[in-house]
């Protein structure tokens, strides 16, 4: 068995404030274990700006998800790994989520994009 622990960042910040210009609550954490495919999942309050998770020692990937008081995704996923977890040093991982605005025009523009794709059906 390790530690992965994940620090993530919004703006490259960790303050309160941040969390909720997205309108933040929590963040869920998802890690895979490339070997076998099982899934960790954890969720833990925005403002804490890190995780920490004991899984096998093995290979993993993973995101991290900004959700909104009722769980809803408010943030694209950002990957965290590849990485490997060992058993005998704990693995840290960085995350920085961009800031509120920015993320809004990333769906908006996705958004968009769907309705052209519909359009032309």
């Amino acid at each position: 068995m390790g530690f992965v622990t994940v620090h993530w960042a919004i703006e490259d910040k960790t303050e309160a404030e941040q969390c909720k210009a997205y309108g933040a609550e929590a963040v869920e954490l998802m890690l895979i274990n490339t070997e076998n495919n099982h899934v960790t999942r954890q969720v833990v309050p925005c403002e804490r700006f890190d995780a920490s998770v004991q899984v096998t020692a093995e290979d993993y990937v993973g995101t991290i998800t900004l959700l909104d008081e009722n769980g809803r995704p408010v943030s694209d996923p950002l990957p965290v790994g590849p990485f490997k977890v060992s058993g005998t040093e704990e693995t840290t991982r960085r995350v920085s989520f961009p800031a509120a605005d920015q993320q809004r025009d990333t769906q908006r523009d996705r958004g968009a994009q769907r309705d052209r794709d519909r359009q032309r059906r």
